[in-house]
Parts: C-alpha cells; structure tokens; sequence
C-alpha cells in the first residue's frame, strides 16, 4: 500500500465515528481496569497483599504489563474483526450487504465479548500468581476483578450501541428484517440494573461476609472506605449506564414522535434511521414501511383522481364500489373538438397530442372552479358532470358558468370547439362488469348535451343550452343568456327551445 493510499484511508477514517469509538472503549476499559486495581491495592482492608501488592512487588508489574499487552492486543483484534465494515463503507458496492449488515448490528455484543475475554484472560493471569502467594488473597482478588470488568464490559456494549449508530442506519437503510441482531430491551434493562446495582450490593455484601469469616482486618472500621467506593461507584456508574441504556430507548422514541408529528402537519416523505437491531429496531422499519404504504396509497389515490375525477376516486377509496346506480338530477357540459380530424392530418401526432392536452387542461381547469367533474375523455371530447358524485344545490347555473367562460378561455386555442349544456334526472352509478367498471351517468340530459353540441359547432359563440335548463339556473346566470328559436334534435321528437350566452358586454353589464 503506497503512502498517499495509506493517507487517504486516514483521512476517510477519521471523518467518521470509528476515532471517536475507539478512544471511548479503550479509555473505558483502562481506566476501569486502573481503577480495579487501585481498589484492591487501597481499599481491602488484608494485611497479606501488602508485599504482594507493592509497585515493586510482582503483581503490579504484570497488571501493568498485561493491561499494556491487553490494549494493544484488544486494539488489533477489533480492527481485524471490523475491518469488513471499514471496508464497506469505503466500497461499499464491493460487498454482499446482507453480511456487512448482520455484523454492523452485532458490534456492541462483539465488542463487548472480546472485552470480557481480556478481562477473563487477565483475572486468570493475576489470580493464579496470588493464589501461589495466598489462596485467600487470590479468591478475593479474583472476585473484584470479576465484578469490576463485569461493570465495564456492561459500559464497553452501551457505548459501542450508542457511537456506532450512524453506521447502523447507513446498514439497514434499505432492508431490516432480524430482530435477534442485538439483545432485546428487557435484556439490556434487566443487564443495566444487574451490573451497576446488584454488582456494588454484592461487593459490600461480599466484604461483610469477608470480614465476618477472617479475610480482612480485626477492625470493622477499616472497610467503611472500600464501602463507601463501592456505593459511589453504584451511584456514578450506575447514572452512567443507565443514561446510555435510557438513551436507547428514548432517542428512537423522540425520532418516531418528531416523525410522526411531521406526518400530521401533512408530510409524506418521512423516514427515520434504523440503527437498533431489537424489537425498537422493528418498531422503526414498520413506521417507514407504513409511510412507503402511505406514499403509494396517496399515488395510487392522486393517478387514479387523474382518469376518473377526485370525487370519483375519494368515494370509491371510502366506500366499497357496486354495479348499479341511483337516480339523480344533475347538469351535463360536453365539450367537442371541430375539425380534429383535418387538424390531424396537417399535423404531426405529437403535435396533436400536445394541442389536445392544452386545450383540455383549460377544461378541466373551468370545470372543477365551478365544481364540476370530467367524467371521461372520449378522444376530442370531454363529458363533464355537475351533480354527481356530489350533490350540488345549483348544478344548471354551475354548468352554465362554466360554458361561458369556457368561450371566453378557449377563444384563442388553435382547436375550436362546440360546447352544450343539458340538465335532467340521471342514473349515476357504476356500469361494467365485476372486474372492469367505470362511474358515470346516463339519461336523456347526456344525449341532449351531446346533440346541443353538435349545433353548438355552427352557432354564434358556439355555446348552447335549453331553455328547460336555463330555467333551473338561478336568476343572475339566467339574466346572462338570452332565448333563441325552438329546434327539433337528432333522435329527438319533440321541439327543444334554445339559448345562448349574450354578447360578454351586456352580460358583463348584467
């Protein structure tokens, strides 16, 4: 590996967490390992360990050395079993992520197992030499040691879980399915109590029993100062594992309520980190799987408002759809393109396309400001609805508002056009079959609009009603058309009086 190399990994490395983790854990470890010592050296009150225990004598040196040794050791080991991690998230497209993630999520029980290995190794190491020196001196060395590193392990897992967050997330960012990858909460609640409460109790229990059989000093007063360390120790280490166990729990906790609170305030696009391999760790997967759901309801929702309206599409997602309808009155506009046909001979597809869609997003636009609903596009023609499948208290004057400003906005689109508008009673409903329906309407109003339109298209204004329908408007829409002659429409057998908008002037003057 070249230099430059070299310095590059440096470099990446230190602008992660891993500096930060491998300070605090070593710090822990030593620190708890010096204070061990300086515990059993001042504060067990037995005459015994006075030449054993003097920084001259042979126990010091080797916990000296092997807390050295130890270190060094326990740095090269982690590095060689994270080193798949570091790795990955250098290249990360270089390897399986399914591995980098099981092992990501077991870091703190890794590391705080290789920890307790250490410690094991060393209390076996410093209990054999002084039990060469005194069985009685070796048992109790043996029983601080173990409780001390039973406290830092404990530490050594709750700081690794804490710092080694950021690279959680960044391996569950897709997928997280195991709950068995960390220890579950209760575990790691049971553990916090068992290690920083029940361990210092055990230690004072422990010195009385010691002190009652003739381990220590005649004098009961000379274990006050190992008591009261062991109550201080209670105090301080057992805040310090219990805010960082706290903190597990918590932290997620205020992340899903912030969340959560952000999807009231009506945001969609919300996600929060997984980094905790128990049951929190499921927790957190099911809140982003409930919002990708969310999002897709909402798209499927908004695309299909798109091809059958947003009412439509709000009672069908609401209601349960059946084949049928019901009666009701409503108002109908149909829309019809002139001249479709030569313009699209005169013109490319695309170029029909693009002037069917601005034409009909005016359309839409006139129709639902006044309420209204497209049923359906029907090549160069649009079917529009006022009524249904909403009740609307004017839906004749809503229908009539919209036709005339629909000549105002389409007077210059390259496409012309004819509008009708007809009102009656209807069937509104969904007809099809089982697996393949649609909402619409049907009645003599549609086919009256339709036939409306078709004279629409060689009329002033190109805007038709009836007068049967104007009369259902209220009095200021009514005042804004004026009556034409009484015609008879295809299909139909009897005359059908019309009318028309008056001239934008006078019905502005209106």
């Amino acid at each position: 590996m070249t230099m430059t190399r070299f310095a590059q990994i440096v470099k990446w490395l230190w602008h992660t967490s891993w500096p930060l983790y491998a300070a605090t854990i070593f710090l822990s470890n030593v620190l708890g390992a010096i204070a061990t010592m300086l515990f059993f050296n001042w504060l067990i009150p037995m005459p015994a360990k006075d030449a054993f225990m003097d920084f001259s004598g042979p126990l010091p040196v080797v916990g000296i050395g092997y807390l050295v040794v130890g270190s060094i050791v326990g740095a090269i080991l982690t590095f060689v079993l994270f080193r798949p991690v570091l790795a990955w998230q250098h290249r990360p497209e270089d390897h399986d992520p399914n591995m980098v993630r099981n092992l990501v999520m077991r870091i703190p029980v890794y590391q705080a197992l290789l920890c307790a290995t250490l410690w094991l190794i060393g209390i076996v190491i410093v209990t054999s030499m002084a039990a060469s020196h005194d069985s009685r001196l070796a048992l109790v060395l043996g029983l601080v040691s173990l409780l001390g590193g039973s406290v830092i392990v404990l530490l050594t897992y709750l700081e690794a879980e804490r710092i080694v967050r950021p690279t959680a997330a960044e391996a569950l960012a897709k997928r997280f399915e195991d709950s068995t990858l960390e220890p579950p909460v209760t575990l790691r609640l049971r553990a916090t109590w068992l290690v920083t409460s029940a361990v210092p109790l055990l230690g004072i229990c422990l010195l009385v029993l010691g002190h009652h059989y003739g381990y220590f000093t005649d004098s009961a007063v000379d274990l006050f100062p190992a008591i009261l360390a062991l109550g201080v120790t209670a105090l301080l280490a057992g805040f310090a594992a219990q805010t960082l166990v706290i903190m597990s729990v918590v932290d997620p906790i205020h992340e899903l309520q912030h969340a959560i609170n952000r999807v009231r305030r009506g945001e969609t696009d919300v996600a929060v980190d997984i980094y905790d391999g128990s049951e929190i760790g499921v927790l957190q997967a099911g809140f982003n799987e409930m919002m990708r759901g969310l999002r897709e309801r909402q798209r499927v929702r908004d695309l299909f408002g798109r091809y059958v309206g947003t009412e439509v599409a709000r009672r069908a997602m609401e209601e349960r759809p059946e084949l049928g309808g019901e009666d009701r009155m409503v108002a109908v506009l149909f829309v019809d393109v002139i001249g479709s046909t030569t313009f699209a001979v005169n013109h490319t597809p695309e170029e029909v396309v693009a002037a069917l869609n601005q034409f009909f997003e005016k359309v839409v636009t006139v129709v639902h400001n006044n309420k209204g609903v497209i049923n359906k596009f029907q090549g160069d023609a649009a079917l529009a609805i006022f009524g249904a499948p909403l009740p609307l208290a004017d839906a004749p004057g809503l229908a009539l508002a919209a036709a005339r400003e629909l000549r105002t906005e389409l007077k210059d689109m390259p496409l012309a056009c004819g509008i009708g508008v007809a009102s009656g009673h209807v069937v509104a409903g969904h007809i099809g079959g089982h697996d393949r329906f649609e909402y619409t309407v049907i009645g003599d109003a549609v086919n009256q609009a339709a036939r409306l339109t078709e004279l629409a298209k060689d009329a002033p204004g190109r805007v038709l009603t009836s007068v049967s329908t104007l009369r259902g408007a209220n009095e200021a829409e009514q005042a804004r058309w004026t009556v034409l002659k009484s015609v008879e429409l295809r299909g139909r057998g009897e005359l059908t009086q019309l009318a028309r908008p008056i001239r934008p002037t006078l019905a502005d003057r209106s």
